[in-house]
């Protein structure tokens, strides 16, 4: 008998993480990035403020900060396979001081690409795998001797490892260990940069459907 209650408990609970992502349900989800380096494209949340002093008395002081925020959307092709869009929404503003001089940067990024994220049913926490990209533009508006506005395309690719901590019946809290080849177009420059980022990714899953 006692045999019997606990082979019930281990269905019971198979059977309601499986029912989170079968074939069929939607995901919505919102999140952030934090780099272990701040990576161009503005796909990070960080702050910074530095002061430097120079051999003839004179210094510099600057102050950076810019504000991530990654809202997704997915379909479950087949059980525990969600397909979807990643967006990025990004806005951030640097300023530098150095004696008289002053120089601002304010920018603003929007961007959307396709996600594929898999979950391995284990319980209360689900491991899953994802790649996902981003394809954007990151305005900049600068205010140094007259204002001027440019415009970067910013391309985004790359996947990692993550756990789902089941929140109950129909939510999860999100860590991924995201590792991403950025790269970012300086159209009125004629150049590109590319930067290798690796970081973490945390937010919340809403599951939805029956």
């Amino acid at each position: 008998m006692k045999m019997f209650k606990t082979i019930c408990f281990f269905l019971l609970i198979s059977v309601s993480v499986y029912g989170q992502t079968e074939k069929g349900r939607m995901l919505l989800g919102a999140g952030t990035h934090i780099g272990f380096s701040n990576g161009i494209g503005m796909m990070d949340m960080y702050f910074s403020n530095s002061t430097r002093e120079f051999a003839d008395g004179s210094s510099e002081k600057s102050s950076s900060y810019n504000i991530f925020f990654a809202p997704k959307v997915g379909y479950f092709l087949t059980n525990n396979l969600a397909a979807g869009v990643d967006l990025a929404l990004g806005w951030g503003s640097r300023e530098i001081f150095l004696n008289a001089f002053a120089f601002e940067a304010k920018n603003s990024l929007f961007g959307a690409g396709p996600f594929v994220r898999y979950y391995v049913p284990k319980g209360k926490i689900l491991p899953f795998a994802e790649v996902n990209s981003i394809f954007g533009n990151q305005r900049t508006r600068t205010d140094f001797v007259g204002e001027s506005v440019s415009n970067t395309s910013v391309t985004s690719l790359g996947g990692g490892l993550g756990l789902a901590l089941l929140l109950g019946e129909r939510s999860s809290f999100d860590l991924l260990l995201n590792y991403s080849s950025n790269r970012a177009n300086f159209e009125s420059d004629g150049f590109y940069t590319r930067e290798n980022v690796l970081g973490l990714k945390f937010g919340f899953t809403i599951f939805l459907g029956n």
